[in-house]
């Protein structure tokens, strides 16, 4: 959707001739500034050459920085072996959604602690915002099966919703004014529906993936040779949602 927009954009162009404007040049420099560009900390994204190359690790090893004139540094934030790797994120320090880095960068980071817990709210209200449903905290964590406390937070919040709206906004109101006494009495008092509904979407997305593996199993890897990466992701997505499920009991 992202590409046919900027497709789309980029045909109202008037200095660009038509060999520049086809799909097959659009769709290089669309890839090159998805993997290439580092956001400048302002909202700006830049392409800085050599800087550009730099790997991507869980741990940083390399910030970068720009000076009002533009120009990039790449400076250590830690001591760094010499013949080792310089690293830097690329995720902006946010190591909890390897998803994101396969489907854009082509990779799978294993070392990742944590994974989004796929838990998809179209166009999420500012309370759920506020609730804290964001990628990088909804989380489930691989090695422990732990659930994040924001998790139970946007899952609480959605079921009061539909059952007393009154404690909706009581839960709200806690959370924003950080009434943990409050917050804690409703998690307490409604833990049944939240557990059930958590135990559910899990049993889903397993589900989801068991699928999926069967569709794969049967592809051509010689046609499609990105399937055994696909395959690995899902299976580091599947054992985090088992931990979990072992975890919930």
């Amino acid at each position: 959707a992202r590409f046919t927009q900027f497709y789309r954009a980029l045909q109202d162009v008037d200095f660009l001739s038509s060999q520049s404007k086809g799909n097959d040049v659009a769709k290089w420099a669309f890839n090159i500034v998805c993997t290439r560009a580092f956001d400048d900390g302002s909202g700006d994204y830049k392409i800085a050459p050599m800087a550009d190359m730099f790997n991507h690790g869980t741990e940083a090893d390399i910030q970068i920085s720009y000076d009002q004139e533009g120009n990039c540094y790449a400076q250590t934030i830690r001591d760094v072996p010499a013949g080792a790797p310089l690293q830097i994120s690329y995720t902006g320090g946010d190591n909890t959604n390897p998803s994101f880095l396969l489907a854009r960068y082509g990779f799978l980071d294993e070392t990742s602690p944590a994974s989004f817990c796929k838990i998809m709210i179209a166009n999420p209200t500012k309370q759920l915002l506020d609730m804290g449903y964001d990628y990088s905290r909804m989380l489930f964590y691989k090695d422990t099966g732990e659930v994040s406390p924001e998790v139970w937070d946007v899952l609480l919040y959605q079921i009061l919703g539909s059952i007393n709206t009154e404690y909706q906004e009581a839960l709200y109101q806690a959370h924003i004014n950080g009434d943990y006494q409050t917050k804690q009495a409703l998690h307490e008092n409604y833990f049944s529906e939240t557990s059930n509904a958590l135990h559910n979407h899990v049993d889903i997305i397993l589900f989801q993936l068991n699928e999926l593996e069967r569709t794969l199993s049967s592809k051509n890897v010689d046609l499609l040779p990105r399937i055994p990466l696909i395959r690995r992701h899902n299976d580091f997505v599947k054992q985090t949602f088992m931990a979990v499920k072992a975890q919930l009991g």
